[in-house]
């Protein structure tokens, strides 16, 4: 069952809340395949929806599936997007990753990213897996927790 009318009226009432209402838009799109609802918002001021990193806009997509949950009675796959920023930032973490994997081939020695939160390790895992020189892993324990790119022996 297709959720998207009730997601935007609710992404509408919860930005409202939160004092984003003005100059800003929102279209839901729903992905059956992946079972996934896009939330897009388009805005003139974006760095306060998305935050450092996109904490904020983490933030603001979990707590928007938490009370859809308590709405709807049911999960719903939900990501949201400000102004393209998750594909503007997996551009940037693939071109961190490439400049790691030159380190890596040049010097032969394993390289450790800085800490990322999972869906940012979880972008250059999928984007290295076929990698012919290297191979990832993620190390560390909590916030400090990264991606170590090792040559592949």
């Amino acid at each position: 069952m297709d959720h998207s009318q009730t997601i935007a009226d609710y992404t509408e009432t919860f930005l409202q809340a939160l004092g984003f209402a003005e100059d800003l838009q929102a279209t839901v799109n729903f992905d059956p395949e992946n079972n996934l609802y896009t939330v897009t918002l388009a805005t003139s001021a974006p760095s306060l929806l998305i935050g450092y990193h996109g904490d904020n806009l983490s933030a603001m997509q979990a707590l928007m599936s938490q009370h859809l949950f308590t709405k709807m009675g049911e999960w719903l796959n939900l990501s949201l997007n400000v102004n393209d920023y998750r594909e503007r930032r997996e551009s940037a973490l693939q071109a961190m990753a490439d400049a790691a994997v030159d380190k890596v081939v040049a010097s032969g020695q394993p390289y450790t990213m800085p800490p990322l939160p999972a869906n940012e390790r979880r972008v250059i895992h999928v984007y290295l897996t076929d990698h012919a020189q290297v191979v990832t892993e993620s190390v560390d324990e909590g916030r400090q927790r990264s991606v170590m790119i090792s040559p592949r022996v």
